[in-house]
């Protein structure tokens, strides 16, 4: 078996770049060089976004496959930049590569980046490989454009509360990686989305071209009431959501079902969904369901804006109101 050692730093390089298929028509200096060079679109803000993945802290390569491990990770980096309404173009990968990786786990792991470059027409423009005593870490630069710049700052009293997508299947999915149940459709469909999420990247563009008047946006990577409240907290409000309307996969209301797990913990703080959410005043509801409905995506509303700032607020089924903590959802340190 081919070892990264008899290669060498730049024979890695070279083999890695002889296997990327996508290239960006406008760019001036690609992987390669010292710095990727391109020029910016008139009109356009330039978005950056960086993410990392640490062996045994956000994977363990008994549990995903190189291929997966690689659409992931620019997944999670993509998804920051739709969430600031962009459209990615370029990703910078550095590796720490311990002696156990092999050459063949790298290739399947550049095959990876590779399906999602080709999904999305991003250019895989450079980076850098170093090595590791121990654990293996991926880092990922992504660099977009976005014509209209959504932030976390913005939401108003009276704005209604959207997610796309559904909510706790990346959470259950991983509970069940690690209990080693994977016997169902069902419980493979939920550790799928854990280990291969999809970033939202068609969702932003409708919201970016729509002209709706979006008033905040983020990504839910941490879990639904901590990202909302970095909403409430960025924005000064507060906001009250409804446990009837949160949006669940058929998958996870039965798997839930099935092991008497309760759905509620996993909604709304498991993490890793890499949905949007969002806020917009109520007069743009109309246009925003008929161009997701148009575009065959899911969004639902799940809540509003409300005066009472910095507090997040459930109601439940039964009419009933509590106070949500910000701080249960996912925490590094």
């Amino acid at each position: 078996m081919l070892k990264t050692k008899e290669l060498g730093e730049f024979g890695l390089i070279n083999r890695i770049s002889s296997h990327l298929e996508f290239r960006a028509a406008n760019s001036i200096q690609s992987i390669g060089d010292d710095c990727a060079v391109y020029p910016v679109s008139a009109g356009a803000n330039e978005v950056i976004s960086t993410d990392a993945m640490v062996e045994d802290i956000h994977f363990k390569l008994s549990t995903t496959t190189p291929e997966a491990l690689g659409r992931k990770a620019l997944s999670i980096s993509l998804s920051d930049i739709a969430a600031m309404g962009g459209t990615p173009k370029r990703a910078l990968v550095t590796l720490g590569i311990p002696k156990k990786i092999s050459v063949s786990f790298l290739d399947k792991l550049y095959s990876g980046f590779n399906d999602i470059c080709n999904q999305f027409q991003v250019e895989l423009a450079g980076g850098d490989t170093v090595s590791s005593p121990k654990c293996f870490f991926i880092n990922v630069a992504v660099i977009g454009e976005a014509k209209n710049i959504f932030t976390r700052k913005g939401a108003k009293p009276g704005d209604l509360i959207f997610v796309t997508g559904t909510l706790g299947d990346s959470s259950l999915g991983l509970k069940l990686l690690k209990k080693k149940k994977r016997t169902s459709k069902d419980h493979r469909f939920l550790i799928q989305k854990h280990l291969d999420p999809t970033a939202r990247i068609k969702e932003a563009g409708i919201l970016s071209r729509s002209k709706i008047s979006i008033t905040s946006m983020i990504d839910i990577s941490d879990g639904l009431v901590q990202d909302l409240y970095h909403i409430c907290k960025s924005s000064n409000v507060g906001a009250q959501i409804h446990e009837e309307s949160l949006p669940q996969s058929l998958e996870f209301v039965r798997t839930c079902n099935k092991n008497l797990v309760s759905p509620l913990p996993l909604i709304l703080n498991g993490g890793e969904d890499y949905e949007l959410l969002f806020t917009l005043p109520p007069d743009g509801v109309k246009k925003l369901n008929r161009q997701f409905l148009k575009a065959k995506a899911l969004v639902t509303q799940i809540g509003e804006i409300v005066l009472k700032p910095k507090k997040v607020s459930l109601k439940l089924r039964e009419g009933t109101t509590k106070t949500l903590q910000d701080s249960e959802g996912f925490n590094h340190f």
